[in-house]
Formats: C-alpha cells, structure tokens, sequence
C-alpha cells in the first residue's frame, strides 16, 4: 500500500507503536535504547555509538508545567538521547541548545513546531546530514484536572492512579517528535483525547493491577490490552490513547515525502 521513500527509525522500545506501522506495512526499524539492542533494516545498518541519555524514563514535571508541555519536552527529549545513541552528538545536550528557530509550521492541517538542528563542534551531523531518514519518538501522558500520571513505579501507585480515575474523565496526551536528519530538522506536535472511565469497584481494579499490564502504561491502563473494559467512551483518537496519533503521523509522513501510495 505505501513505498518508503525514507529510512523511518522508531526511536522506541514500545510495541504498540511498532505495531502500527506493522500493520500499515511500513517498513522501519527499530532503536530499542531500553535494551541497548538494534534492529536494522536490511539495506541498513544504525551504528550503535554514543552515550544513553535518560530515554524512555519517567521525568517528573517542572513546577507550572503544563500537561502539553511536560509531554513535548518528554518527546524533544528522546529525540536528543536518540540522536545521541546513532553518534550524531557527541555529548548529551538541552534541547534548545541543539536546535533553534522556532516557527510554527501550517502546511498541514495540523500545527506542529519546527526546529533547525544546529551545527555541533563543526562535524557534518558526524557524517550523517546525507542519511535520507527520520526518528520518530512519542511520549504519552494522562492528565486528570492538574495532575499528569506517567508510568507507576509500584502496584500500589498504579492502584491509586485508577482509582482516582474511576468514574471521571480524563485526557490523554501524546507528543510526538521527527527528527530529519537530511534537513537539519524536527518536527514536533501534540494531540489528546478525552477517555470516560466506569465506577469500577476498589477490588476489580485491584484485580486488573494483578495482572501486571498497569506497570507500562501511562495512567496505568491499556485501552488496547486487558484493561479495554475500564473505559466507557472516548472522544478524539484511540491510538492516540494507546500511545501514537497515527492519522497526524501518516499526514506528516505523507507531506515530508517519507512515504508514497
């Protein structure tokens, strides 16, 4: 169905964003930086180089940080650690020290930030500025009023977490970042969703938490897993809850030539 036109690196060790691609027959490979393990396309090979940053950990948010926030800074993040880990830094480094120029790009029918990449130590990108591809990183968050839930780091965080979402509505936030190597460039946006939970007693949550599915997710439930029963509606994109806006990605993918039908 699609012809990729660009080297797509899934800078995460998630397989439901992996899966998505799977689906869509998208070819792509993975950076698996939680397991320091790569997995290269056939006529390609990601050098394994550089120092792992803190990819794919649980950050806490800055004081008056917004939810919106927290998640993009999540997601600029492990593109920098990505970057990082492929050689093309060679030290780890802020986001607004690596890129600058901040304009808001419309060409889409969404908004999404765009970044120059600077000029690091002199080095051509280490080599890299004519490698044709993008890394992808995501980072989901559940907010409920001014609170963000991440990942619990115990059972009985994870507890706590859908209890305190049992019977309310919360928002889902997925920030999503595209680092294109050839243009110097990443693209960086945001989409949420609003889930509507049942008022499950303490002891079917308690159950559901023994399972062991709460521990990674976000808000400490899959919408997609054995917890699908938790939530009676939602409003906006589900694979956005499940951790990928996979109708703006496409969009993006699409417009930045990456993929052809």
């Amino acid at each position: 169905m699609f012809q990729t036109r660009k080297k797509i690196i899934v800078a995460s060790g998630s397989p439901r964003r992996q899966q998505f691609f799977k689906d869509l027959g998208i070819e792509f490979q993975v950076l698996n930086v939680r397991k320091e393990e790569i997995f290269s396309a056939k006529d390609y090979t990601v050098p394994k180089q550089g120092v792992l940053g803190s990819f794919d950990t649980e950050a806490r948010p800055f004081d008056g940080e917004k939810p919106e926030q927290y998640a993009l800074r999540m997601a600029k993040q492990k593109v920098l650690d990505a970057l990082n880990f492929l050689g093309l830094w060679k030290e780890t480094c802020s986001f607004g020290e690596a890129f600058s120029g901040k304009e808001q790009f419309c060409a889409l029918s969404y908004a999404a930030d765009k970044y120059a990449l600077k000029a690091f130590d002199g080095r051509d990108f280490g080599g890299y500025a004519a490698q044709n591809a993008l890394v992808l990183t995501a980072d989901t968050i559940v907010c409920f009023g001014n609170t963000i839930f991440g990942k619990p780091k115990s059972s009985e965080e994870a507890l706590a977490m859908l209890q305190k979402l049992k019977g309310n509505t919360h928002t889902v936030m997925t920030a999503v970042a595209f680092a294109d190597i050839a243009a110097a460039s990443c693209y960086v946006f945001c989409d949420r969703a609003d889930v509507t939970f049942m008022p499950w007693s303490a002891d079917l949550l308690k159950a559901y938490v023994g399972t062991g599915e709460s521990l990674d997710k976000a808000g400490a439930y899959g919408i997609n897993g054995i917890g699908c029963f938790l939530s009676s509606a939602v409003h906006g994109c589900t694979d956005t809850v499940i951790g990928l806006p996979v109708a703006k990605c496409m969009e993006f993918l699409l417009w930045n030539a990456a993929l052809t039908v």
